[in-house]
């Protein structure tokens, strides 16, 4: 999981659990406490959840969006009601409230849209792609339509001499992108789209052999919860 995601998810759980927490004691202003306007907090925790996972396009991690968010809901009920320790109270809804706030400003500040990748990968294609970067004498990357596509030979073996930071928005953050992988046939068609919990891990890194310069890349892992226990065979150091 990224930085960026964390904030993400951070800040939809905080901002879902408080604007249902407002519904709540404004529904309460009206009528008594009662089942009804604990519900109805529920649904707009839920409601909400779903928004935010769609704005930030957050794929993975619903479940846990919703319990969380629906937790800290009942956290703020917890500590507003809390009448015989009303600095508690008070004290744990401003830690809310400006932790709400540094999200907020996190976020906007590690935001910035990044170049979007797509993965053309071959009929039945399961596992490793490995991405050698800065490979003397092999093609560059190219960003076209604020996209990087990656054409996936049948070994899974990308070498390029672009920089790992390429389309980057810094030299340390890549900036929020969007991740895709299609199978195509043997034309380049894209015949069918993989859903995204058939992508899985990926991570960036280096290899260092006694003698020789180091060598980055990046690899990801695509297919079913077996794939990553084998992780990628062609990092391995021959």
């Amino acid at each position: 999981m990224s930085l960026i995601t964390l904030y993400q998810i951070a800040l939809s759980v905080l901002a879902s659990a408080g604007i249902a927490f407002v519904v709540r004691q404004l529904l309460h202003k009206f009528r008594k406490q009662g089942v009804l306007t604990l519900m109805s907090g529920f649904a707009v925790t839920l409601l909400f959840c779903y928004l935010m996972k769609t704005i930030f396009r957050i794929e993975f991690y619903g479940v846990a969006l919703a319990v969380l968010a629906l937790l800290l809901y009942v956290l703020f009920i917890g500590l507003w009601n809390d009448r015989k320790g009303s600095l508690t109270k008070r004290a744990g809804m401003i830690v809310s409230v400006l932790f709400i706030a540094a999200l907020l400003y996190l976020s906007a500040i590690n935001s910035e849209p990044g170049v979007d990748e797509t993965f053309l990968l071959p009929m039945g294609f399961e596992g490793c792609v490995l991405i050698n970067y800065e490979v003397v004498g092999a093609p560059p990357l190219k960003i076209e339509d604020n996209e990087i596509v990656y054409q996936v030979p049948d070994d899974g073996i990308i070498n390029t001499s672009s920089p790992m930071d390429f389309g980057w928005v810094s030299k340390e953050n890549s900036g929020a992108y969007r991740l895709r992988a299609f199978y195509v046939d043997q034309a380049g068609n894209k015949m069918q789209e993989l859903p995204q919990e058939k992508i899985r891990f990926g991570a960036n890194g280096s290899v260092k052999e006694e003698g020789k310069p180091e060598r980055t890349h990046y690899y990801q892992l695509f297919g079913d919860e077996e794939v990553e226990a084998e992780e990628c065979p062609a990092l391995k150091i021959p």
